[in-house]
């Protein structure tokens, strides 16, 4: 969705009355050539009454009037020859209204409103995919021909969002946190008005399952609001995301933790060790049992809860392991689950990309391989932490020493002067130097044997 600039018809009022009456007629329930003609000649005759070619304002306003009550009761008057000319009848009928009213008025704002509504309407209860696409089209023009700081926008949005929601797939309309936040900030409207609208968009997305847009929505709703509803949801949903283990996003915003409401319980499973917090969770999870149903999220339940808590718990474990390597009992005893379950766990941690491991089943061992650092586990350092973070330090600075000590003795032996002059190096540089050194060692060991021997002889004889 992005803004465009609408081109005006260059057409006379009492045309435009003409094409819109045109329109309209094609969607008359069997509309035959009489009724259309009838139709249409009855504006006809309003916009050219004697002859006369200018319509007085007061007139304009209901010939205006009249059309969009047609186009309330024909659901949108989404019929047409093409889908084209329901488009561009549209277009000229926005056109009509902004010009024949005060874009400001309570007229204008209350037309505008009846003809999304009835487009809205029309497109679901089509039944047919073709006209929801035609109505979601005549929507996402509307939105755009309206300036960027109009108040309408909201209402029309909310409008496309539905009508997606419920006759096809909401998330083929790109609509990023950014696009959005820069385009509330432009909207004509207070900031109490905003916020409905965020809550009443949020809702759209957890109707159809879309339980980050969602997210995202609240958050942005708690930039202008930090109201205790509003962090309880934006908190539950956060915990109804299957991938998400953290609630820094929310916690972050100023004011978020001193109205945390009844959220207070379920975020204090995530401070604090994590270890000790999974038999937090599972008293919680028993305690909270009717507050978790009321609250109206399918994916957010006690189980859920548990899980993360207990996924996390997991990852902590991980991260404090020196050895890098989990049996599955010290496992199952932290996490308060039965040694058969310790791979599923694992399994689930490894799917949501907390960790990197891979299972022994004969040793009934997990081998860690990598952690994830977006996990606030890996984040808190208590002493135990800072102690293992000293020892694997030390560990690796014996490393680097031993590997600078074998380099430093790779570039001496380099650097060791070759003998055997040019032809060596013809020869093949210092290989060859190496081989006549070897063969002048070997002479005069042999001369100093000879002479040793010569001298036992001479002993021998002298005896």
């Amino acid at each position: 969705m992005a803004d465009c600039i609408p081109i005006a018809p260059e057409l006379p009022f009492r045309q435009q009355v003409i094409e819109l009456a045109s329109h309209l007629a094609r969607s008359l329930p069997n509309s035959d050539q009489a009724s259309y003609r009838e139709f249409v000649g009855s504006y006809e005759s309003k916009v050219n009454k004697e002859g006369e070619e200018d319509v007085a304002a007061e007139q304009k306003t209901e010939i205006v009037k009249s059309l969009v009550a047609k186009v309330g009761e024909l659901k949108g008057a989404l019929d047409g020859l093409k889908e084209s000319d329901v488009e561009n009848s549209h277009l000229l009928l926005q056109y009509t209204l902004s010009t024949t009213f005060d874009p400001l008025s309570e007229e204008y704002s209350t037309s505008v409103k009846n003809v999304v509504e009835a487009v809205k309407k029309g497109g679901e209860a089509s039944g047919r995919q073709s006209r929801v696409d035609v109505a979601s089209r005549i929507l996402n023009n509307t939105y755009n021909y309206l300036p960027s700081t109009s108040s309408l926008r909201p209402t029309v949005l909310l409008s496309l969002l539905s009508l997606l929601s419920t006759s096809s797939d909401i998330s083929i309309l790109p609509l990023s946190s950014e696009v959005l936040s820069k385009s509330i900030s432009q909207w004509a409207i207070s900031s109490k008005e905003k916020v409905d609208f965020l809550l009443s968009l949020s809702q759209l997305y957890l109707s159809a399952s879309e339980l980050h847009k969602a997210l995202d929505v609240l958050i942005i709703a708690l930039k202008e609001s930090v109201d205790t509803k509003i962090v309880e949801k934006a908190i539950l949903v956060n915990l109804a995301i299957s991938d998400k283990f953290e609630l820094d996003e929310i916690l972050k915003i100023q004011g978020v933790k001193e109205n945390l409401g009844n959220a207070k319980s379920v975020v204090d499973l995530y401070e604090g060790d994590e270890v000790e917090n999974v038999k937090k969770g599972q008293e919680w999870a028993k305690s909270n049992a009717a507050w978790v149903e009321g609250a109206g999220i399918p994916e957010f339940t006690a189980e859920s809860v548990v899980r993360k808590v207990r996924l996390v718990a997991l990852l902590a474990l991980a991260a404090r392991s020196e050895t890098r390597q989990l049996e599955y009992a010290p496992i199952a005893k932290a996490l308060g689950i039965d040694e058969s379950e310790v791979e599923a766990v694992v399994i689930d941690a490894v799917r949501s990309k907390l960790l990197s491991a891979r299972i022994s089943q004969p040793l009934s061992l997990i081998k860690i391989q990598s952690i994830s650092t977006l996990s606030s586990s890996t984040r808190r350092f208590g002493s135990d932490e800072w102690k293992l973070l000293e020892k694997r330090l030390n560990e690796w600075k014996v490393s680097v020493t031993e590997a600078r000590s074998v380099v430093e003795e790779a570039q001496k032996l380099a650097e060791q002067p070759l003998s055997g002059g040019g032809g060596d190096k013809r020869r093949g540089g210092g290989g060859g130097g190496k081989r006549d050194n070897r063969q002048r060692e070997e002479q005069g060991q042999g001369q100093q044997d000879g002479q040793s021997t010569q001298q036992q002889g001479e002993e021998v004889a002298a005896a």
